[in-house]
């Protein structure tokens, strides 16, 4: 049924029963004529109602801003929630708790100051502003007429990072806005987010219903790991019919939506607008690009390099420490041969690296500078006691990290950096983890807006000048090659 047949079946509804029945049972006329929202008489949005309407729960409806989400289903559907079951108890959950309670508020508003809907349904709805309800604020939360007493209100609003209650326990749990722009600043918020997620689920009741409502911010938000856990099926409407920039516009004018293009810039722009917040071609990584090799890794015939990009301390919310060892081969390629990420202390730091020295009998060794001044007199003493030396670089320099990491782009997009297939390796917990598939899937196709970018960084020392990394070159193959001298100049040179 199109929205000109529902139209014909709504002039038809003439009683107070007809209208009820209608509130009741058909989403879009509940929030286009009950709700009195003309702004919502769209086509667009009449499809969106009755697709929600078909299948309510178990959603993560991540939709462009400005495309009425909230308004559909955390505003008009859970009115509609309690005037189909005043019994129900919902939670409304968002980043903080001054978020959830505005979504209350307007429900609130709706059931004081809507003379059609408390004519409708006054066996749900409190009379004289709702004055003989037992409980009406937004801190206490809402209860509508019901015959059941539980210790839940109808409808309450919490924070997730702000003080969750406890001990209760509701029949829909609404997450709307949990992810926003504050939240996405660093791995350590968008990690508290998403423990704060985890934890609210214990707050929903056996049998209960959730529902996930927002936009995207980040490519590592909360939502993202909503998806890979697999806790909601993901339901995306972007702000184009087709997903892409110059798509046709699904609900906005094409002059508004190229506005704000303009002012969000291209990555806000296909977070917030497009829900597919991915980093713009030029500036990263391609899959196509990453190429790889069987079996164990091997040293022989390259120029091995062990990078060191250490991190301040062994602590939960710290960055990685990464050891990459990287060998240059005479095919002017770059071989990744072993590798470690992990959160270790300095004590765990210098285990690490004398073992990766004793392994790989790299020709130098590349520190990040930032930390180096904390390590390396440690360094110098496990030296001493060991009775074994090697010389350390330091590598710093003013460049910034994200410039540092995009020299590797040409590398990667002429095919010449290698990884093994699997590069395994057990952690300081006991975990064995695979290096190349966190390389790849936590930075490689996230950069440059990705979590963490530590394994990046330092394999990206690889071409600091500092460290002097060269190709290896037989005498003979160069007497008789000046062309390649002068290709391995020229790839020197870039």
């Amino acid at each position: 049924m199109n929205r000109q047949e529902a139209k014909n079946i709504y002039a038809q509804a003439k009683t107070k029963s007809d209208l009820r029945g209608l509130a009741l049972g058909d989403l879009f006329f509940l929030l286009r004529h009950v709700l009195n929202r003309p702004d919502a008489d769209n086509d667009w949005i009449y499809d969106r109602c009755r697709e929600v309407q078909a299948s309510p729960d178990g959603h993560l409806d991540l939709w462009a801003r400005e495309h009425y989400k909230s308004t559909i289903i955390t505003f008009a559907l859970t009115i509609q929630n309690i005037l189909n079951n005043p019994e129900i108890t919902v939670g409304i959950f968002s980043h903080t708790r001054p978020i959830a309670k505005a979504f209350l508020n307007q429900i609130k508003r709706e059931f004081e100051c809507n003379p059609l809907l408390l004519d409708l349904f006054p066996d749900v709805l409190w009379e004289a502003g709702a004055k003989k309800a037992p409980r009406w604020s937004e801190d206490g939360g809402i209860v509508v007429r019901r015959k059941t007493n539980p210790k839940e209100a109808t409808v309450e609003a919490w924070g997730l990072v702000d003080g969750q209650p406890t001990g209760k326990h509701f029949d829909l749990m609404i997450y709307d806005d949990v992810v926003t722009k504050e939240s996405v600043t660093t791995p350590d918020m968008i990690r508290k987010v998403t423990d704060s997620w985890a934890l609210s689920l214990n707050l929903g009741s056996q049998g209960g219903q959730v529902r996930y409502i927002g936009t995207r911010y980040h490519i590592n938000d909360t939502y993202a790991e909503i998806m890979r856990r697999q806790a909601a099926k993901p339901r995306l409407h972007a702000a184009t019919l087709d997903g892409t920039v110059d798509g046709p516009p699904a609900l906005m004018i094409r002059e508004k939506l190229t506005e704000k293009r303009r002012q969000m810039g291209p990555y806000i722009f296909a977070c917030q607008m497009l829900q597919n917040p991915v980093a713009d071609a030029v500036m990263g990584f391609k899959e196509a690009w990453l190429r790889s090799t069987a079996g164990q890794p091997k040293a022989d015939g390259l120029n091995v390099y062990l990078l060191v990009d250490p991190a301040s301390a062994k602590k939960k919310d710290s960055d990685y420490s990464v050891f990459a060892v990287v060998g240059l081969g005479p095919d002017l390629n770059y071989y990744l041969l072993d590798a470690v990420r992990d959160r270790l202390n300095l004590t765990e730091r210098a285990k690490t690296l004398f073992r990766l020295h004793r392994r790989w009998r790299p020709i130098a060794v590349g520190y990040e500078h930032y930390g180096m001044q904390a390590d390396i007199e440690h360094m110098q003493a496990e030296m001493e006691r060991r009775n074994y030396r090697f010389a350390i670089t330091a590598l710093g320099g003013p460049m910034p990290k994200p410039d540092r990491i995009r020299r590797l782009v040409p590398i990667f997009e002429q095919g010449r950096f290698w990884t093994p297939n699997r590069l395994p390796y057990v952690d300081i917990e006991g975990q064995t983890r695979d290096f190349v598939q966190e390389f790849i899937e936590d930075e490689y196709l996230t950069f440059p807006v990705a979590a963490h970018d530590d394994m990046l960084d330092a394999i990206a020392r690889i071409v600091e000048p500092d460290l002097k990394a060269t190709f290896p070159m037989e005498e003979e193959e160069e007497r008789r090659s000046p062309q390649r001298l002068s290709t391995f100049a020229a790839t020197r040179a870039a």
